[in-house]
C-alpha cells in the first residue's frame, strides 16, 4: 500500500487573469466557474513540466531512456483534481516512501511556478521595453522639434511673452491717450493765451512828471484865494461899485483866466519802461508751442510703437497656436512614455513575483509533507481497483478521442473548421447498380456515391452555395485540397456532371494540376478526341449537341489564344457524352502573374457559365491559394480519417488570408461505421 502526499493550490482572480483595468471601482468581467482552475491544471499536467521535474531529479547526464521511464512512472503516480466551486486544485502523488512522495510534489510545485512565470511573462518585458523605447524616440524628436521652433521664433515662455506684449500694447495705448489729452489741453491753453495777450505790448509808461505846472497852478490858486479874500474884505467896507471892489473883481477874473489858460498849457513829462508781463506771456507761448510740437512727435512715435506692438502680438498669437500643438503632441508622448515605463516596471515586478511561491494569484494552502499513514485501506483495494480500471479506461478513451486530429463526420468538420460541409456521401461496401462497387468511382477519389443516392442530393447544396457567392453570369470555382490523394478529382467530376444540367453552355474544367512531364490527370482522349468520365454515365447523345460543344470549344480556344500569353496556350478536350470541356496548358506551365491569370479567366468567362479550376495540391504548389482571390468561390476537399486538423486549418487560413471566398468543404472517403443496410434505408 503506497503513501500519498498531498498539496492544495488556491487559484485567485488576480494578477495576469485580471485584465479588466477598471478605474471606476466597478466589478470587471468574472471568469466562468472552473475556468481558472482548468488553465492552471493544464499547466500542471504539461508533459514538459513533468519532464523538467524528472531531469531535475536525475540530473543533466541522464539518458533519454531513463528520463522516459521515470516520466511514465511519475505521471502514473501523479493525480490532479480540481474543485471548480472552491477554486482549488489538489495534487496527489503516491509512492512507497512517504518522503519521496512529498519531495516529488515539492519539486513539481517549484518547477510549476517557474514554468508558469515563463508562460505568462515570456516576451512581455521585452515587448513593453521596445514600446517604451519607441515612444522615447518619438518624445525626443518632439522635444527637438519644440526646441528648434522656440529658437527659430525666439520663444522662451510664450504665455509670459504674450502677457508682456499685451501689457506693453495697453501701456502704449494709455500713453497715447494721455498724450492726446495733454495735446488738446495745450492747444486750448495756447489759443486762450493768444487771445488774452493780444493787447500786451513790449513797453509800458513807468511814471508822469507834471510838478512845475502844478506848482505854478497852486501859486495862482493861492493868489486867487488871497484876491477873493481881499475883495470880500473890501466889499464889506465899501460899496460894490467902489473902485477898490471893482479893481479886485478885475484882478480875480484875470487870475481865473490865467489859471484856465495855465491848465490848458500844462505840460507833463512821461517815462517808458520794458514790460515784464510781455516776456512772461511770450515765454508761456513758446513753452506751449514747444510742448505741442513734442506731443505731436510723441503721438507719431506712439502710433508706430502701437502698430509694431500689435503686429508682434499677432505674430506671438500665431506662434502660440503652433506652439500649443507641439506642446500637446509632446505632452501626449510624455504621458505615453510614463505609462509605458510604468508598465515595464510593473511587468518586471510581476515577472519576479510570478516565479515565486505564494506571490501571485496561485497560493499554496497545503504544502506537501511526508504522510504518516498509508492512503488506501486494505478492504477497499478490490473495489478501488475496479473503479480505477473503469475510470482509466474512460480517461484513455476520452484522451484518445480528444487527441484525434482527423475527421470522421461532417459535424466534426464543421465544428473544427467553422465551415459548412457541402458534400459528404458515404462509401458503402455492398454492390451498386451496373455491377460496380460503391468504392470504385465516386466522390472520394475513385469511389462512387452511395447506392440509390441521386447526384443532385450530393452536390445540390454545393451548387447553391456557388450560385449564392456572386451575382455574375459566369462563375469561377476554385477546387483545392492539401494532398493529391484527397479525392479532389472525383469531387470535380461529380460537380461538373451536376452543373451541366444548369447551363446550356459547356462546363469548363481547367486543369492546373497536371505536371509538365507526367500524364494528364483526366487522361488522354480516345480516337475520336473525347475524354472518358469514369463513374458517371453519359447523359447526352453524341450528335448535334456534340457538334455544338465542339464549336464552343473552338470559340473558347480562339478567345483564350487572343487574351492569354503565347507560352500559356490551352488545349481544350471534350468529355464523352457530357456537355463538359477539360482545358490544360500545352507546356504544363500555368501563368504566374495575376494579370495573366485574370485575363485568361475573363476570356473563359465569355464562353462558359461555370469554370471549375482543378488547383494543384497545396502541399506541392501555392498556385491554388495564390489564385483563390480571382475565383468567385473556393471549395476545399478534406479526406476523412486522413487530412489532419492542423493541416486543414492552415489551408483554410492561407486561402482566407490570400483573399479567397471559402463557401464550404467536401468530405471525401467518408465511411459508415454501422451496417450498410441501415444506411440504405435513408
Amino acid at each position: 500500500m503506497p503513501y500519498r502526499a498531498q498539496a492544495t493550490l488556491l487559484v485567485l482572480f488576480a494578477g495576469y487573469y485580471d485584465q479588466s483595468n477598471n478605474t471606476n471601482g466597478s466589478a470587471g468581467l468574472q471568469p466562468a466557474a472552473g475556468q481558472l482552475d482548468s488553465v492552471e491544471a493544464q499547466i500542471l499536467s504539461s508533459p514538459e513540466l513533468h519532464r523538467d521535474v524528472i531531469i531535475s531529479k536525475l540530473g543533466p547526464n541522464a539518458s533519454e531512456r531513463e528520463i522516459n521511464a521515470q516520466l511514465a512512472n511519475f505521471e502514473h503516480r501523479l493525480h490532479i483534481e480540481q474543485n471548480d466551486l472552491a477554486n482549488t486544485i489538489q495534487l496527489n502523488y503516491s509512492d512507497a516512501d512517504p518522503k519521496v512522495a512529498a519531495d516529488a510534489l515539492a519539486r513539481l510545485l517549484d518547477k510549476y511556478f517557474r514554468r508558469r512565470a515563463t508562460i505568462f511573462t515570456s516576451g512581455r518585458v521585452d515587448f513593453l521595453t521596445g514600446e517604451r523605447d519607441d515612444v522615447k524616440a518619438q518624445l525626443d524628436r518632439a522635444n527637438a522639434d519644440l526646441l528648434t521652433f522656440q529658437k527659430k521664433h525666439g520663444i522662451v515662455d510664450v504665455d509670459d511673452q504674450i502677457a508682456r506684449s499685451v501689457q506693453l500694447e495697453s501701456q502704449l495705448v494709455q500713453h497715447k491717450l494721455d498724450n492726446d489729452t495733454k495735446l488738446a489741453q495745450d492747444r486750448g491753453e495756447l489759443k486762450s493765451m493768444q487771445a488774452s495777450s493780444k493787447g500786451v505790448h513790449a513797453t509800458i509808461p513807468i511814471f508822469t512828471d507834471d510838478s512845475e505846472s502844478a506848482h505854478a497852478l497852486d501859486t495862482m490858486q493861492l493868489s486867487l484865494m488871497q484876491l477873493e479874500t481881499r475883495r470880500a474884505d473890501f466889499a464889506a467896507r465899501y460899496l460894490p461899485n467902489s473902485p477898490f471892489v471893482q479893481q479886485l473883481d478885475q484882478q480875480v477874473n484875470d487870475m481865473r483866466a490865467n489859471i484856465a489858460r495855465q491848465k490848458q498849457e500844462m505840460t507833463t513829462a512821461t517815462r517808458l519802461g520794458h514790460n515784464d508781463y510781455y516776456d512772461v506771456v511770450q515765454g508761456k507761448l513758446s513753452t506751449l508751442n514747444a510742448s505741442i510740437a513734442g506731443e505731436l512727435a510723441l503721438q507719431h512715435a506712439l502710433d508706430e510703437q502701437i502698430k509694431d506692438a500689435r503686429a508682434h502680438l499677432k505674430n506671438l498669437s500665431d506662434v502660440s497656436s503652433q506652439m500649443r500643438q507641439l506642446l500637446s503632441t509632446r505632452d501626449i508622448l510624455a504621458d505615453s512614455f510614463k505609462d509605458r515605463s510604468r508598465q515595464v516596471e510593473q511587468a518586471k515586478i510581476q515577472q519576479g513575483q510570478v516565479s515565486q511561491v505564494n506571490s501571485t494569484n496561485v497560493r499554496v494552502i497545503q504544502a506537501p509533507f511526508p504522510p504518516s499513514e498509508r492512503s488506501i485501506p486494505g478492504s477497499l483495494i478490490v473495489s478501488a481497483a475496479v473503479a480505477a480500471g473503469l475510470v482509466i479506461s474512460a480517461l484513455v478513451v476520452l484522451v484518445l478521442a480528444s487527441m484525434r486530429e482527423t475527421f470522421l463526420s461532417p459535424e466534426q468538420v464543421e465544428r473544427s473548421l467553422l465551415l459548412p460541409v457541402l458534400a459528404a456521401p458515404l462509401m458503402l461496401s455492398g454492390a451498386t447498380t451496373n455491377g460496380r462497387r460503391p468504392g470504385a468511382t465516386g466522390l472520394a477519389g475513385a469511389e462512387a456515391p452511395a447506392v440509390g443516392r441521386p447526384v443532385h442530393l450530393a452536390y445540390g447544396r454545393m451548387i447553391a452555395a456557388i450560385n449564392a457567392s456572386t451575382e455574375a453570369n459566369s462563375k469561377v470555382i476554385m477546387a483545392l485540397s492539401f494532398g493529391k490523394n484527397d479525392g479532389l478529382q472525383a469531387v470535380i467530376r461529380g460537380l461538373a456532371v451536376e452543373l451541366e444540367n444548369r447551363t446550356t453552355r459547356p462546363v469548363l474544367v481547367l486543369d492546373m494540376a497536371s505536371a509538365p512531364d507526367a500524364a494528364p490527370l483526366y487522361g488522354k482522349p480516345d480516337a475520336q478526341g473525347l475524354l472518358p468520365w469514369p463513374g458517371h454515365a453519359a447523359s447526352r447523345e453524341r450528335g448535334a449537341e456534340g457538334d455544338s460543344v465542339a464549336n464552343t470549344v473552338a470559340n473558347t480556344a480562339a478567345k483564350a489564344d487572343k487574351h492569354a500569353l503565347s507560352t500559356d496556350d490551352l488545349i481544350f478536350e471534350r468529355v464523352d457524352g457530357h456537355n463538359i470541356v477539360v482545358a490544360r496548358t500545352r507546356n504544363g506551365m500555368f501563368p504566374s502573374s495575376w494579370q495573366q491569370t485574370r485575363e485568361l479567366f475573363d476570356a473563359l468567362r465569355e464562353s462558359h457559365d461555370y469554370i471549375v479550376l482543378h488547383a494543384p495540391p497545396a502541399s506541392q504548389s501555392f498556385a491554388g491559394v495564390e489564385n483563390a482571390a480571382l475565383a468567385d468561390a473556393t471549395i476545399l476537399a478534406v479526406r476523412a480519417e486522413s487530412t489532419r486538423k492542423p493541416v486543414a486549418l492552415g489551408l483554410k487560413t492561407q486561402v482566407q488570408d490570400a483573399g479567397g471566398r471559402l463557401v464550404g468543404l467536401a468530405l471525401t472517403h467518408r465511411r459508415g461505421y454501422i451496417p450498410d443496410f441501415i444506411y440504405r434505408f435513408f
